[in-house]
């Protein structure tokens, strides 16, 4: 008779760890495509201040507004980091528990499960896990787990 796996471990959620997060779980930006939006309204604010009667302020605003936009894409990865960190449940302890039913994160802030009947995918990256479900993806960092546990994610994930 085997006995049924039980993991349980505290991590907190500080700059480290969403940094980690964000780098497993974000694809990368190539090319021109992730600017679309931002030159799409800065080309909108030009046609408003030399096509129209409006308001310079307001063409200005708009051009303005492009360019923030394309700011947002170019440090993404900073943009997001920083609101993060703003977040209540930045530098707060969370208690992850994992067994043979599924996983569970539990803080001040948030709790959270995923049945391993819920998980469409997981996914092995270079620091951690990808949990793919209906929801969306969720990042597991393998800061927080030891052998035993990373042994039963891998059994999990070729189910």
């Amino acid at each position: 008779m085997t006995v049924p796996f039980h993991y349980s471990t505290t991590f907190v959620l500080d700059k480290s760890h969403f940094s980690e997060t964000f780098d497993a779980s974000v694809p990368p930006i190539e090319g021109v495509k992730p600017y679309t939006k931002a030159i799409l309204i800065a080309l909108f604010g030009v046609v408003l201040l030399y096509g129209t009667p409006v308001s310079g302020y307001l063409a200005w605003f708009i051009i303005c507004l492009g360019a923030v936009e394309a700011l947002s894409v170019k440090f993404r990865k900073a943009w997001w980091l920083w609101r993060q960190l703003l977040s209540r449940s930045a530098n707060s302890p969370v208690e992850l528990k994992m067994d043979e039913s599924g996983i569970y994160w539990q803080s001040a802030y948030v709790n959270n499960q995923l049945r391993w009947d819920e998980l469409n995918r997981i996914e092995s990256t270079e620091a951690g896990w990808l949990l793919h479900s209906q929801a969306g993806r969720t990042y597991l960092s393998n800061r927080c787990l030891n052998d035993e546990a990373l042994a039963f994610l891998q059994r999990q994930s070729t189910r």
